[in-house]
């Protein structure tokens, strides 16, 4: 079990941007990087290109506009995900014209380059469920309503306070879970907002400390051409 403990040299701050980024290293590839985000009222990443890359948005508190560059505009929240498969290169901005936006926002590399780019987006009326995992993406030849180019799997859940779950595993796959908000426990540690942890037996049950927001990723590792 490897433990990632937020510290301050994960955080930036600029202007109404804080981010913090978590990297989960080469044993953990394709999932390049996680960044946990607040983003303040007007706050606004400019146009940019995206090319390769499979760009995983989850909000859990507020919500934020999405454009690209034929001006198509997609309003998301904690109930509308998105992922966006860069494929050959796409072009788009976020922006924060309503309220202001808690989410989390993960890069994971394609298991081959190129392709058309695709923009896709899972409406879900209830939000997030609490104590239990929504499948929200999956590889292509999965069921899950989000998909990837990659080996890899996406799981939500908000975990009351003195509930427990099992993490989610599937052979050949390793867990990398990530809490956006609240508190946690697994075994005898503590883990709060923006900690992460990785090789997590499929035995352990994690236990709510607080009401916790978490996100877990299942990566096939070394599944990148």
């Amino acid at each position: 079990m490897n433990i990632v403990r937020a510290n301050p040299e994960q955080l930036f701050e600029y202007g109404p941007f804080t981010v913090r980024r978590q990297r989960p290293g080469e044993a953990l590839s394709p999932l390049v990087s996680v960044d946990l985000m607040s983003l303040k009222l007007d706050a606004r990443i400019p146009m940019q290109q995206h090319q390769d890359e499979e760009v995983f948005t989850y909000l859990w508190r507020g919500s934020m506009q999405h454009q690209d560059s034929n001006g198509e505009r997609t309003q998301l929240s904690a109930k509308r995900v998105m992922v966006v498969n860069a494929g050959d290169g796409v072009q788009y901005e976020e922006s924060v014209p309503l309220y202001e936006a808690e989410l989390l926002q993960a890069v994971i590399r394609p298991a081959l380059r190129g392709g058309e780019a695709m923009t896709q987006v899972l409406e879900r009326d209830q939000g997030i469920m609490t104590n239990g995992w929504t499948e929200l993406a999956g590889p292509e030849e999965s069921d899950a309503p989000l998909e990837l180019r990659q080996e890899v799997y996406i799981f939500d859940t908000l975990l009351e306070r003195n509930h427990t779950l099992d993490v989610p595993s599937m052979p050949g796959f390793v867990a990398y879970l990530t809490v956006l908000e609240g508190i946690i426990r697994v075994g005898d540690l503590r883990l709060s907002r923006g900690d992460a942890v990785s090789g997590l037996d499929s035995s352990i049950e994690i236990v709510g400390d607080r009401d916790a927001n978490l996100v877990c990723f299942l990566i096939k590792p070394d599944n990148f051409a």
